[in-house]
């Protein structure tokens, strides 16, 4: 074999390791294909909703529309969640409008997730619901948790939202995978979802929501997101990890009392 070709050798098995090492990466930050349907979302077929995205993909979830005259809250899971998790939140509150669209590659919507798809995806199904209110500029307020408070936060920059509630939010992905493996995730071709850049051009209130024990999303990843905005926003701080802050007691009345503060 001449020798050209041996040389290829290395460069090809380093490529093939490169696109392994991708893949991974990608289906830890989207593994949301294999989750189940919450329990909370059976029973509410009458909300259950289907709008094609732009591109012709079929994205679905809930959307409980309270007409015209109601604000629109959109809300964004983390990414190991079906967002009809959330239903009982838009149960508990009947004077606003929510919307629950998973994913794409997520619960029954079609595609595969990227963090530009995602992005166009939310907002063209925020003009989607406004449409079927009856109102295009109802009131918007966004919610996002873990990966959705990068999607909110993206969203926000362009939509310009009455309120922002990020719930263990994070500076960036890759700033948080580094803390992992460090270097690496700068040398794939990951998602960034880097919340810290738009952060200084959002003028909406904001709050965060964080979980003291938080060991998905660093502490520092969480400052450093916080200390990107041009006005400092409402912190608040529970006893609870990143995967149990919504069973702490109280927590879902505090993302309401944010959505709605005459509400509670």
């Amino acid at each position: 074999m001449k020798l050209r070709y041996l040389l290829l050798i290395p460069v090809i098995i380093a490529f093939l390791l490169w696109g392994l090492a991708a893949c991974t990466v990608n289906s830890l930050v989207y593994p949301g294909s294999t989750m189940h349907m919450p329990d909370a979302a059976y029973g509410h077929k009458d909300a259950a909703i289907a709008i094609k995205a732009a591109d012709g993909t079929t994205l679905r979830g809930w959307f409980f529309n309270r007409g015209a005259d109601s604000p629109l809250v959109a809300m964004y899971g983390g990414n190991a969640m079906n967002v009809g998790g959330f239903i009982d939140i838009a149960l508990a509150d009947p004077t606003r409008s929510y919307l629950f669209i998973n994913y794409r590659g997520y619960g029954d919507s079609e595609g595969q997730p990227d963090e530009k798809s995602i992005v166009a995806d939310a907002r063209h199904c925020i003009t989607a619901a406004r449409n079927k209110m009856g109102n295009n500029r109802a009131p918007l307020y966004l919610v996002g948790y873990s990966l959705g408070s990068g999607v909110a936060s993206q969203v926000a920059a362009n939509e310009h939202p009455e309120h922002l509630v990020l719930i263990c939010p994070f500076d960036s992905i890759t700033a948080v995978a580094c803390g992992i493996v460090p270097i690496l995730p700068h040398l794939l071709p990951m998602d960034s979802w880097r919340s810290a850049d738009v952060a200084p051009g959002l003028t909406c209130p904001v709050t965060i929501l964080r979980g003291e024990y938080d060991t998905i999303v660093p502490p520092e990843s969480t400052d450093r997101l916080i200390r990107a905005f041009t006005t400092p926003p409402t912190v608040k701080s529970y006893p609870a990890g990143h995967n149990s802050i919504f069973s702490h007691p109280g927590f879902t009345e505090d993302i309401m009392k944010e959505l709605h503060p005459n509400h509670i």
